[in-house]
């Protein structure tokens, strides 16, 4: 969406060829990657960071370059949402889950995703409309199975 994240994706590209999935940038190991490759555009070496010290340190403000890493995974995931929600018409909304995004919290709420993820040219209207929840139940699909059984 922005040169920061061409330059990501070039660093990227490097490393896993030409195509570079959004697991590359929304997952723990992303997480890493994104880190990675800003510590390198910056000329920087990176620490060993694990995905849950970036994310604390991102949280805490104590390390910018965490800071920027979660914005830009928070960022990434608004537009992968959106481009979910317009693809399967989730007009009842779109619910996310996983290890990383219910340990962010309100920092997602106060991160870049809403908006990037209304950011959509012509879909903006529509988009705006959608709520966006964060999955915060363990085991949740457990849970939708034994419903079912119910």
């Amino acid at each position: 969406m922005n040169e920061r994240e061409d330059q990501i994706l070039r660093v990227l590209r490097r490393e896993y060829g030409t195509h570079v999935s959004i697991e590359r940038l929304l997952s723990g190991m992303g997480l890493t990657n994104i880190y990675r490759a800003l510590c390198e555009l910056d000329n920087e070496t990176p620490e060993n960071l694990e995905p849950a010290r970036i994310t604390d340190q991102a949280m805490d403000g104590s390390d910018s370059r965490c800071r920027e890493t979660v914005d830009i995974f928070c960022g990434a995931l608004g537009t992968a949402a959106a481009n979910v929600a317009v693809t399967l018409g989730a007009r009842g909304g779109v619910f996310i889950g996983g290890g990383i995004v219910p340990q962010l919290g309100d920092y997602l709420d106060r991160s870049g995703f809403r908006q990037r993820f209304e950011d959509k040219g012509r879909y903006c209207a529509y988009l705006s409309s959608i709520p966006t929840y964060v999955i915060v139940a363990r085991t949740p699909a457990l849970r939708g199975l034994a419903t079912l059984l119910m």
